[in-house]
Protein backbone atom coordinates (compact mmCIF):
# COMPACT_ATOMS: atom_id res chain seq x y z
CA UNK A 1 0.00 0.00 0.00
CA UNK A 2 1.59 3.13 -0.86
CA UNK A 3 1.31 6.41 1.27
CA UNK A 4 -1.19 9.19 0.47
CA UNK A 5 -0.28 11.96 -1.29
CA UNK A 6 -0.33 15.74 0.55
CA UNK A 7 0.47 18.37 -1.62
CA UNK A 8 1.31 22.22 -0.21
CA UNK A 9 -0.94 24.71 -1.83
CA UNK A 10 1.55 27.48 -2.20
CA UNK A 11 0.40 31.00 -3.82
CA UNK A 12 2.83 32.18 -6.40
CA UNK A 13 2.45 35.95 -7.64
CA UNK A 14 1.46 35.96 -11.00
CA UNK A 15 4.28 37.87 -12.48
CA UNK A 16 6.69 34.75 -11.84
CA UNK A 17 4.60 32.50 -13.52
CA UNK A 18 5.14 34.46 -16.21
CA UNK A 19 1.35 35.70 -16.47
CA UNK A 20 0.53 39.72 -16.41
CA UNK A 21 -1.23 40.45 -13.17
CA UNK A 22 -5.17 41.05 -13.35
CA UNK A 23 -3.85 44.70 -12.97
CA UNK A 24 -2.57 44.97 -16.42
CA UNK A 25 -3.59 44.70 -20.16
CA UNK A 26 -2.37 41.61 -22.80
CA UNK A 27 -0.12 44.11 -24.18
CA UNK A 28 1.48 45.10 -20.69
CA UNK A 29 -0.13 48.36 -20.78
CA UNK A 30 -2.47 49.19 -17.36
CA UNK A 31 -6.43 48.35 -17.70
CA UNK A 32 -8.59 51.32 -16.76
CA UNK A 33 -11.57 49.01 -14.77
CA UNK A 34 -14.78 50.88 -14.76
CA UNK A 35 -16.44 52.99 -11.94
CA UNK A 36 -18.11 50.95 -9.93
CA UNK A 37 -21.16 52.66 -9.57
CA UNK A 38 -21.15 53.67 -13.63
CA UNK A 39 -21.16 49.77 -13.36
CA UNK A 40 -23.79 49.23 -11.46
CA UNK A 41 -25.84 51.51 -12.82
CA UNK A 42 -25.66 50.26 -16.18
CA UNK A 43 -26.43 47.02 -14.91
CA UNK A 44 -29.86 47.73 -13.67
CA UNK A 45 -30.64 49.60 -16.56
CA UNK A 46 -29.65 46.47 -18.94
CA UNK A 47 -31.57 44.39 -16.17
CA UNK A 48 -34.50 46.74 -16.89
CA UNK A 49 -34.43 46.28 -20.50
CA UNK A 50 -33.94 42.30 -20.40
CA UNK A 51 -36.91 42.41 -18.62
CA UNK A 52 -38.90 44.58 -21.04
CA UNK A 53 -37.74 42.33 -23.77
CA UNK A 54 -39.22 39.53 -22.33
CA UNK A 55 -42.70 41.05 -21.34
CA UNK A 56 -42.15 42.29 -25.17
CA UNK A 57 -41.90 38.95 -26.54
CA UNK A 58 -44.92 37.07 -23.86
CA UNK A 59 -47.26 39.90 -25.26
CA UNK A 60 -46.36 38.65 -28.97
CA UNK A 61 -46.53 35.19 -27.62
CA UNK A 62 -50.07 35.56 -26.32
CA UNK A 63 -50.72 37.83 -29.13
CA UNK A 64 -49.83 35.10 -31.61
CA UNK A 65 -47.14 36.76 -33.50
CA UNK A 66 -44.81 34.53 -35.51
CA UNK A 67 -42.75 33.95 -32.40
CA UNK A 68 -39.08 32.90 -33.97
CA UNK A 69 -39.34 36.49 -35.40
CA UNK A 70 -40.31 38.27 -32.77
CA UNK A 71 -37.52 36.72 -30.91
CA UNK A 72 -34.97 37.70 -33.25
CA UNK A 73 -35.54 40.46 -33.59
CA UNK A 74 -36.04 41.48 -29.94
CA UNK A 75 -32.50 39.63 -29.18
CA UNK A 76 -30.77 41.18 -31.65
CA UNK A 77 -31.81 45.13 -30.86
CA UNK A 78 -31.27 44.49 -27.43
CA UNK A 79 -27.81 42.94 -28.33
CA UNK A 80 -27.15 45.63 -30.27
CA UNK A 81 -28.45 48.24 -27.60
CA UNK A 82 -26.07 46.45 -25.14
CA UNK A 83 -22.86 46.67 -27.48
CA UNK A 84 -23.73 50.11 -27.98
CA UNK A 85 -24.29 51.09 -24.11
CA UNK A 86 -20.64 49.69 -22.71
CA UNK A 87 -19.26 51.44 -25.64
CA UNK A 88 -18.54 54.12 -22.24
CA UNK A 89 -16.53 51.94 -20.66
CA UNK A 90 -14.29 50.68 -23.85
CA UNK A 91 -10.74 52.35 -23.49
CA UNK A 92 -8.61 50.49 -25.10
CA UNK A 93 -7.17 50.29 -28.14
CA UNK A 94 -7.74 48.09 -30.93
CA UNK A 95 -5.43 45.94 -32.55
CA UNK A 96 -6.04 43.69 -35.71
CA UNK A 97 -5.28 40.71 -32.92
CA UNK A 98 -8.68 42.41 -31.11
CA UNK A 99 -10.63 43.07 -34.10
CA UNK A 100 -10.26 39.38 -34.59
CA UNK A 101 -11.63 38.47 -31.69
CA UNK A 102 -14.24 40.87 -31.31
CA UNK A 103 -15.84 40.00 -35.02
CA UNK A 104 -15.33 36.34 -33.71
CA UNK A 105 -17.87 37.01 -30.82
CA UNK A 106 -19.73 38.98 -32.60
CA UNK A 107 -20.48 35.66 -34.72
CA UNK A 108 -20.73 33.69 -31.84
CA UNK A 109 -22.74 35.45 -29.67
CA UNK A 110 -25.29 36.43 -33.18
CA UNK A 111 -25.49 32.49 -34.01
CA UNK A 112 -27.20 31.53 -30.48
CA UNK A 113 -29.08 34.49 -30.32
CA UNK A 114 -30.24 33.28 -34.14
CA UNK A 115 -30.73 29.43 -32.15
CA UNK A 116 -32.45 30.65 -29.41
CA UNK A 117 -34.87 32.73 -31.48
CA UNK A 118 -35.48 29.80 -33.97
CA UNK A 119 -36.34 27.38 -31.10
CA UNK A 120 -38.52 29.91 -29.79
CA UNK A 121 -41.82 28.89 -30.45
CA UNK A 122 -40.85 25.11 -29.45
CA UNK A 123 -38.79 26.32 -26.25
CA UNK A 124 -39.71 29.85 -25.53
CA UNK A 125 -37.86 29.87 -22.37
CA UNK A 126 -34.74 29.87 -24.57
CA UNK A 127 -34.58 33.11 -25.13
CA UNK A 128 -34.63 34.34 -21.45
CA UNK A 129 -31.85 31.88 -20.63
CA UNK A 130 -30.07 33.03 -23.53
CA UNK A 131 -30.65 37.12 -22.89
CA UNK A 132 -29.15 36.27 -19.08
CA UNK A 133 -26.32 34.44 -20.50
CA UNK A 134 -25.33 36.97 -22.85
CA UNK A 135 -25.62 39.97 -20.67
CA UNK A 136 -23.95 38.16 -17.60
CA UNK A 137 -20.91 37.78 -19.90
CA UNK A 138 -20.80 41.43 -21.59
CA UNK A 139 -21.19 43.07 -17.76
CA UNK A 140 -18.18 40.39 -16.71
CA UNK A 141 -16.29 41.62 -19.63
CA UNK A 142 -17.10 44.90 -19.11
CA UNK A 143 -16.13 45.28 -15.47
CA UNK A 144 -12.74 43.51 -15.67
CA UNK A 145 -11.59 46.36 -18.37
CA UNK A 146 -12.35 43.69 -21.25
CA UNK A 147 -15.67 45.80 -23.07
CA UNK A 148 -13.15 46.02 -26.13
CA UNK A 149 -14.56 43.23 -26.80
CA UNK A 150 -18.29 43.22 -27.08
CA UNK A 151 -18.34 46.93 -27.78
CA UNK A 152 -16.76 46.88 -31.36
Amino acid sequence: MTAPLHAVLTLVPAENEGHAPPSESRSGGGVTLPDPVAMARWRQEADARAEGVLTEFDAAILAGQDVAACAHRLLHDFMRWTRESIRTFDTASATSVDRAACASEHTVWMGLGDLAAQAADVAPNGVDRFLRIWLAVVHEATATGQAWLYAR
